[in-house]
């Protein structure tokens, strides 16, 4: 297992936010050739992908890895030999509210989001840990005053994916074990529930700072403005999908407090955050983003919009994560901030429409969550027929019966939306195309018809 004190974290993060572009580009060459000989030495799985990788080599030498390939053989994946695919399952399966123990006694492990189907699993080291904690300390709050996470003294509320092994959950549990005796200042709001319902439990609770997807914080913003909500935040912070520029202004605007954005993955981490503007900044020391087209070829015109990206984590040494595929639409440019010379990533995907079905209005997260790991399908729309009827469209794996994967889905997505209080709402299936985006051409996650 890599280790790193405190102090070297501390240390590292400072130095590479002020280092000059070429400077910084140096160290994370020499950053990636290390993870790279780490993952051929001590991975069998790494060792057979990079078999005719000399010492010499250009990142776009690598292969590119996929979530799929990665999970068929994570046990070869991992560095620690101990560590297994069960192993991991069972962890992160736990009851984390009681067990709050390190894997093994080192490690921290998670899966992405979703409560069926075959997540992501992601073993994470000390290195690992304390690198990205202090690019969200010294990065993403570093101008916030610190008092204000003092959780003995105020209330904090995440509107998130209550889930055993997702990342945000696992870190409320934390702060939660960090806070004994005010566990009750840290309060976890399930996003499968509808706006109304997360509006009437924040006015009961009234917290005063907040974390959350975009997807959700928006409608909140959105029901501060009518009235509806009426919460005093210090600050807000949202992760994970797009925060455009027009809605960082509205919740700012809506809660008159300071707002932080972190666009980050399980299996990639902090990728890119805000500095006191509504711009993400790749935190490019220590991830490695790479934009590329349909064919998989890196696109270097700051203008021009990628298919996908490939992410590299020069932190992660237990489980390597290098050129790994992400289907997020992004396209990058120098910064031209004062704030900082880290570059400068727009994205539009993972960006999460509110719908109203069945008389409750909420975040598509959470369908999208449902569908991401359920076995079975690869691709996949919604296309919201009615006021009372959705459609599901997918593509499903070579080799799978589609009526089968399909009809257990929708039985699923209808059990999801009477959780959330949706009246008499029917899910109904479909392998039709999927209806692009008329502008773009693009496929959306959510169409209205």
């Amino acid at each position: 297992m890599k280790t790193i004190e405190l102090a070297e974290a501390k240390r590292l993060v400072a130095e590479g936010a002020t280092l000059p572009h070429a400077e910084r580009m140096k160290l994370q060459q020499q950053r990636l050739r290390e993870l790279v000989n780490y993952a051929k030495a001590n991975s069998p799985y790494f060792a057979e992908l990079y078999a005719n990788i000399g010492d010499d080599f250009k990142l776009t030498d690598l292969p590119v890895t996929h979530k799929v390939t990665l999970m068929e053989h994570f046990n070869d994946w991992v560095t620690d030999r101990r560590l297994t695919r069960k192993m991991v399952e069972d962890y992160v399966d736990r009851d984390a509210s009681e067990d709050q123990s390190k894997l093994l006694g080192d490690y921290t492990a998670l899966h992405t989001s979703g409560s069926t189907g075959n997540p992501l699993l992601m073993v994470r080291d000390d290195h690992r840990n304390k690198i990205h904690a202090q690019l969200i300390g010294q990065r993403l709050f570093g101008s916030v005053d610190p008092e204000i996470f003092d959780f003995r003294k105020h209330k904090r509320a995440s509107c998130i994916y209550l889930s055993n092994g997702a990342s945000s959950y696992g870190a409320l549990l934390r702060m939660r074990a960090a806070n004994p005796g005010y566990e009750h200042h840290l309060l976890g709001v399930s996003v499968l529930d509808s706006i109304s319902h997360i509006v009437d439990v924040l006015n009961d609770y009234q917290p005063e700072t907040m974390a959350g997807y975009p997807s959700v914080m928006v409608p909140l913003a959105v029901e501060q403005k009518k009235g509806n909500l009426h919460i005093n935040l210090k600050h807000l912070a949202t992760s994970s999908e797009m925060l455009s520029e027009k809605n960082y202004y509205l919740l700012r605007e809506a809660f008159g407090c300071p707002v932080a954005n972190n666009y980050c993955m399980t299996e990639g981490g902090e990728i890119a955050m805000t500095h006191d503007c509504p711009h993400l900044h790749i935190n490019d020391d220590w991830i490695i983003v790479e934009p590329v087209d349909k064919d998989g070829h890196v696109i270097t015109d700051p203008n021009e919009w990628s298919e996908g990206i490939l992410v590299t984590d020069l932190a992660n040494f237990v489980q390597p994560v290098i050129r790994y595929y992400v289907g997020d639409v992004v396209r990058i440019r120098p910064s031209d901030c004062d704030c900082c010379q880290l570059p400068i990533m727009e994205i539009k995907g993972r960006s999460y429409d509110a719908c109203t079905l069945g008389g409750q209005t909420f975040s598509m997260i959470g369908p999208d969550s449902e569908a991401e790991v359920w076995p079975g399908i690869c691709r996949y729309q919604f296309v919201q027929t009615s006021e009372n009827t959705m459609q599901v469209r997918a593509t499903i794996e070579a080799g799978r019966d589609a009526a089968e994967v399909l009809d257990g889905f929708s039985r699923r997505l209808e059990e999801v939306f009477a959780n959330q209080g949706c009246r008499n709402v029917s899910v109904t299936w479909s392998t039709e195309p999927f209806i692009p985006n008329k502008k773009g051409g693009k496929v959306p996650l959510l169409v209205k018809l």
